[in-house]
């Protein structure tokens, strides 16, 4: 069964060629819903997975006649997307995102019709309890298809993926009951690309993380909260002529502090294991203060590039279950 699985995210779009299981070809662009915010407009998006599906049709020419589907999530279903597709509401059980697929045709652009997964929202009793995802409840459902087995997929989860966003998503058996959301990744980029930050903080890829310095931009945040924190970054570098490693440790720490304010009681009682998964850097920093805060519970980290997979394992499972309720209509 061959279809193809796009998953877009704040900055990237990727469009994927399977049969079954099976990779055929990919195609990722760094265009996503972010470029069509800043634009006003889903041109440049529109634009991107045009020409990704033009690319897959010319390296597999034969399998792309035999695609019936394409199915989407994440990004590509918000407002600065391809469609907007409303949120469901949580707390939601996995399987039935299958039964709240969205079939629409996009002629322009695709000869296929496009299968939306919509997203998920909580609205609680406070301001502090509303949140909703896109795309990470697809990511979920591949993380329990495949990911585990047998009397695993019962255990109680807190799952934080590493992205433009960064978010707590709490699971029980296959349901997502809740999440909580921080813009950490868009804001630690937009901080060192567009602040002062820029001259005492490295690129990502020449960070070594110093787990001491770390730890002080974790406690940094506790004390003084995260203005005052990221300030602190450049004194560390201008004043105390820290080098360049030290400071951009004490800013990951800061980011990774932020988050870690955000895990609450409510999202912590009675979870069994706790997994990160996305961008490898995070998950590095953040493991040995988890284990240091909450000793009692399992940490799984899920490498970088088998989350990248997440959202096909979730997509094509929930497509295989799609076509059987519709081989029952």
């Amino acid at each position: 069964m061959k279809v193809i699985v796009i998953d877009c995210g704040t900055t990237n779009c990727r469009m994927r060629l399977l049969d079954g299981d099976r990779l055929l070809a990919s195609v990722t662009k760094q265009t996503g819903a972010g470029n069509s915010a800043q634009l006003g407009n889903n041109s440049s998006l529109k634009r991107a997975l045009k020409e990704s599906y033009e690319e897959l049709a010319a390296a597999e020419p034969v399998a792309m006649r035999e695609v019936y589907d394409i199915v989407a999530s994440g990004m590509i279903t918000s407002s600065a997307g391809l469609m907007e597709i409303e949120h469901l509401m949580g707390p939601i059980n996995l399987i039935d995102l299958t039964g709240s697929i969205r079939r629409h045709l996009f002629p322009e652009l695709f000869p296929q019709p496009v299968l939306f997964v919509p997203g998920v929202k909580f609205i609680g009793a406070a301001l502090a309890n509303h949140d909703m995802i896109r795309g990470e409840e697809t990511e979920l459902f591949g993380f329990l298809e495949v990911l585990t087995s047998g009397n695993e997929v019962n255990k109680e989860r807190l799952f934080m993926h590493y992205g433009s966003h960064h978010k707590w998503i709490r699971t029980r058996e296959r349901s997502i009951i809740s999440s909580s959301t921080s813009i950490s990744g868009e804001l630690m980029m937009a901080v060192m690309n567009h602040t002062l930050l820029r001259d005492n903080t490295l690129h990502l890829e020449d960070v070594v993380p110093d787990p001491d310095w770390v730890r002080k931009g974790v406690e940094a945040v506790k004390q003084y909260g995260a203005g005052r924190a990221l300030f602190q970054v450049r004194t560390l570098n201008v004043l105390d002529k820290q080098d360049k490693q030290a400071s951009t440790s004490f800013f990951l720490g800061v980011i990774a502090g932020q988050d870690l304010a955000m895990l609450t009681e409510e999202l912590l009682y009675g979870v069994e294991e706790i997994v990160l998964y996305g961008r490898n850097l995070f998950p590095s920093i953040v493991v040995p203060i988890l284990k240091d805060f909450y000793p009692s519970i399992a940490i799984r980290v899920v490498p970088e590039e088998e989350s990248g997979w997440l959202s096909v394992y979730g997509a094509a499972s929930l497509y295989r279950q799609y076509k059987e309720e519709m081989k029952g209509c």
